[in-house]
């Protein structure tokens, strides 16, 4: 008996352990920031992989804030990829809807072509969008972005 709750409380011990380590970040964030740089691929997908990461917030071009007692991303810093040009923005967009307390997003200087996606008012918190340095354009004259403050 007094070995069983010696057991119980290592476990709980180790337990609690884990969960500080693993910062508490929000298991979808990282899924979806995964599965948009699984879609993008090419140099970003393997700057990604070529690290050594507890979370996708350890990884140097995603910030991310505590919000009641756990961590959400909520600055994407996409920057300097030169082969990105084959994207499907819109996908990547509804991709980073999914993450609610998302701010910031800049895939600057990509080489991105196609025209603007029509889905960027999905990124309801979205403050700063940066995608200068590509070749987007807005063919569609009933784009409407809808976004508060951008």
């Amino acid at each position: 008996m007094k070995y069983r709750n010696l057991i119980s409380v290592v476990f709980i011990l180790i337990f609690g352990l884990f969960e500080t380590i693993s910062g508490k970040a929000v298991p979808n964030d990282c899924i979806v920031i995964e599965e948009v740089i699984n879609t993008i691929g090419n140099d970003l997908q393997k700057s990604y992989k070529s690290k050594t990461l507890n979370s996708c917030c350890d990884f140097s071009q995603i910030i991310c804030q505590d919000f009641n007692d756990q961590t959400a991303i909520t600055e994407i810093k996409f920057n300097n990829y030169k082969n990105l040009s084959n994207q499907d923005m819109e996908k990547n967009i509804s991709q980073f809807a999914k993450l609610p307390h998302l701010t910031t997003l800049e895939m600057a200087n990509n080489l991105i072509v196609g025209e603007l996606p029509n889905n960027l008012s999905e990124l309801k918190n979205l403050e700063i969008l940066d995608l200068s340095g590509n070749c987007l354009e807005d063919n569609d004259a009933n784009t409407n972005l809808n976004i508060n403050e951008l």
